[in-house]
């Protein structure tokens, strides 16, 4: 089985952990982290920090996973890709065994996906995406690229989420709707019209 190094021992860790294990696609090889860290959940360890990934994709490990969480740290995950794909990484799809995933579901690499999410007919996630725990992304959505949908957000059919946007948890965005590029839309927000980039949207958006 191939050796997979994870970067970041935060929460969300612990639920991609989990769905490497449920699904048994990959060997954790360890945790990138701060280099003093000593935590340690389900046996696997921090084994080195940034500067250790070139040494450590030079021992073997090819495949990476970015367990950053989104809020607060977009742009992390985002230095942590391009910095992967420099050395040479291959960031894998995660998915959850539980999740539904339609058949022409078209999925972006580094993206994550949790337990019971469902992603619908013809719709588009891309790279380095969370789909957390209880999404709903209907038929014919777009998320784009380090955008995160959290737990139990629906999407309904035709919306468009841009890049680097947070769609907050118990949130629905109504059909047909956009959320703009860098916006962030609240926890349990009803979405009834366009977000514009870089916006925040909260409570009944109209």
């Amino acid at each position: 089985m191939e050796k997979i190094l994870l970067l970041g021992y935060g929460g969300h860790a612990k639920s991609v952990i989990d769905a490497i294990e449920c699904a048994g696609c990959y060997s954790i090889a360890g945790v990138v982290d701060v280099a003093d860290s000593d935590i340690s959940y389900r046996g696997y360890k921090v084994i080195g920090n940034d500067d250790d990934l070139e040494w450590l994709y030079t021992s073997g490990i090819r495949n990476a996973c970015v367990c950053v969480g989104y809020l607060g740290k977009g742009n992390v995950r985002n230095r942590l890709y391009d910095n992967l794909k420099k050395i040479g990484y291959n960031l894998p799809v995660i998915i959850d065994p539980s999740a539904i995933i339609a058949k022409d579901a078209v999925i972006g690499e580094g993206t994550f996906i949790g337990k019971r999410a469902v992603i619908n007919s013809n719709s588009s996630i891309g790279k380095m995406c969370i789909i957390n725990s209880g999404a709903m992304v209907e038929h014919d959505c777009v998320v784009g690229d380090f955008s995160h949908i959290a737990v139990s957000a629906v999407l309904c059919g035709e919306v468009s989420v841009e890049k680097n946007a947070f769609v907050g948890a118990n949130s629905t965005i109504i059909q047909c709707v956009k959320v703009g590029e860098n916006s962030i839309v609240g926890a349990a927000s009803t979405v009834l019209a366009e977000v514009p980039d870089n916006r925040r949207a909260v409570g009944i958006w109209k």
